[in-house]
């Protein structure tokens, strides 16, 4: 009886999904060639979603937004963060979408994200970036663990690019 019941548990636990996490969406290896600018506010991103215990992993806009803000500092894209939206920086996040499979041995996520920077509150640079994280049977095998990984693998790939795309560009 005890063990049917630990297996349930098991099973229970198992089976329930998790929201992507912040920390699987920051960026740490990577370094911006130049930096943006000092201060940047980041408002709360949009479009993401909640997600339910008993059906798929999704990207929630509090850690995705928290994983932007530690990701910009990391790379040294900007050196601090600003309290005040239209002092300094500003960045605007929209997720527009999540392609997840429903399943398989390895799950592909793409994501399509929109980024808006404003300075002293005018839009000087809009990016859609579409980006892709794939995870496999050998990184979980668990399904909902394999989505919320692949989940994070996108989101951290689209992170990355967005930085990688304002060092490139010419912003004033």
């Amino acid at each position: 009886m005890k063990k049917s019941i630990c297996l349930l548990l098991v099973l229970f636990v198992a089976g329930c999904a998790f929201p992507a996490t912040k920390e699987g969406m920051v960026v740490t290896n990577y370094v911006a060639p130049k930096q943006t600018g000092e201060r940047i506010f980041i408002k709360e991103s949009t479009g993401g979603s909640t997600t339910l215990p008993f059906w798929t992993s999704q990207i929630p806009n509090d850690n995705f937004t928290e994983a932007v803000k530690e990701s910009l500092l990391n790379s040294k894209a900007f050196s601090a963060l600003s309290t005040n939206w239209g002092d300094d920086w500003g960045l605007e996040i929209d997720i527009r979408k999540v392609n997840q499979p429903f399943i398989g041995t390895e799950f592909t996520v793409t994501t399509d994200i929109t980024y808006r920077l404003y300075l002293k509150g005018k839009k000087v640079h809009e990016a859609n970036i579409h980006e892709a994280g794939t995870a496999t049977f050998s990184d979980s095998i668990w399904g909902v663990k394999r989505l919320r990984l692949a989940n994070e693998f996108s989101g951290r790939a689209n992170v990355k690019r967005f930085i990688a795309e304002l060092s490139s560009q010419r912003i004033d």
